[in-house]
């Protein structure tokens, strides 16, 4: 099988660099040429399912796709962000909406067939192995219901959360062995098959050509790589 993990597309709080804060940010302007982008390139690809986070960044990325290829989002508790909070600061008070109330707002997301679990999602404030455990469960949840060599699956998430799956891909455990950087509408590729795990890419971003490259980005507008990191996630 393949998955392909995608970080969501620039949101608003990726411009004011306040994503802590605003929980619930929509996609900027370049977000959603971005998302746009996103759906062209799966176009001809068969995606046997769309999975999200339930943040309203992650559905608004997925809801092109989801459109081209007539396909329901089906949002994964697993695919939640990670926060990182200083020990100064002060949590948002705010929520994200139940799944029902999601649901009712955005037509194209419906129940996961393939998910047992309360649809509950993790705290706010969460530990970096709870951020671990859940990232493992979904990689084995995936490994083992998707068993044909020719089923993919997409997946929208947040930097943090993706790193962390590509880790528990490839190592089949918790853990935070790697450094990843993961940009907006980036792309990480990863295939399983004959019980072997494996990364085809990282932080693809050859769809967004012709796109202004954001400030967060750690390319350049021409393709080139900046020397110092341009963005927290790793």
């Amino acid at each position: 099988m393949l998955a392909y993990a995608i970080r969501h597309a620039e949101s608003v709080a990726n411009v004011e660099r306040n994503e802590t804060v605003n929980l619930e940010a929509p996609l900027s302007s370049l977000g959603r040429r971005q998302s746009a982008a996103l759906a062209d390139r799966f176009s001809g690809t068969a995606v046997s399912a769309i999975y999200s986070s339930p943040y309203l960044r992650c559905i608004e990325t997925a809801m092109p796709l989801a459109t081209a290829l007539n396909a329901p989002i089906h949002l994964l508790p697993e695919l939640c962000e990670f926060h990182y909070f200083s020990d100064d600061a002060v949590p948002p008070s705010a929520a994200l909406d139940t799944f029902d109330d999601i649901m009712h707002r955005h037509t194209q997301v419906q129940p996961c067939p393939d998910y047992a679990g309360a649809m509950e999602w993790p705290p706010v404030v969460e530990s970096q192995q709870s951020l671990a455990n859940r990232l493992h469960n979904l990689a084995t949840l995936l490994k083992t219901r998707w068993l044909a060599s020719d089923d993919a699956v997409v997946l929208i998430s947040h930097g943090t959360p993706i790193a962390r799956f590509i880790d528990a891909w490839l190592t089949g455990g918790p853990g935070q062995s790697y450094r990843f950087i993961i940009d907006n509408a980036a792309i990480a590729a990863l295939r399983h098959f004959d019980e072997v795990s494996s990364l085809i890419c990282l932080n693809d971003v050859s769809h967004l050509h012709g796109l202004p490259a954001p400030a967060t980005a750690n390319y350049r507008a021409d393709g080139s790589l900046k020397a110092e990191p341009a963005t927290a996630y790793h």
